[in-house]
């Protein structure tokens, strides 16, 4: 069974998925309307509920050995996150379509790893996402500031 994933973090990265879901195939950009973007105490990227943000991503295909592959990769089993049925916007579809995305269980501000960090901004330029959505997520760098609010 194929079914559609919305990432937003280094699972944006093309070379990482490859590695991680060989086979996957990049759909599109993609919008989450009223979710922020945030780097939690653990040093990856997470989404929180809050009106008038938006977090933006990309949509990948996935058959059942990748959505394994990604929850042993997102710690489901240990609590790390949970997968989640998110609402969200394509150029083709405005009204809106219903994806799976994974939620943080930690909810606290951390700092990524240069590494990490590195690879969710290289993400961000493959899969075409605007360049002032990616200076926000350059501001996470350090961690939390004012700038991630923006």
């Amino acid at each position: 069974m194929n079914s559609i994933y919305f990432a937003y973090g280094s699972n944006m990265n093309f070379e990482q998925m490859q590695t991680r879901c060989p086979g996957s195939v990049f759909l599109m950009p993609a919008t989450l309307k009223h979710w922020r973007y945030f780097i939690n105490s653990n040093g990856y990227a997470g989404i929180k509920k809050e009106d008038n943000s938006e977090t933006l991503g990309c949509l990948w295909q996935l058959n059942e050995t990748h959505w394994q592959a990604l929850d042993h990769y997102e710690g489901v089993r240990e609590g790390c996150y949970r997968r989640s049925q998110l609402k969200v916007i394509t150029e083709e579809n405005k009204t809106g379509e219903t994806v799976t995305a994974y939620l943080s269980n930690d909810e606290s501000y951390g700092v990524p790893s240069k590494h990490y960090q590195s690879g969710v901004l290289q993400g961000a330029y493959q899969v075409g996402l605007p360049v002032h959505y990616i200076s926000k997520l350059e501001s996470w760098a350090t961690g939390y500031s004012l700038e991630s609010e923006k």
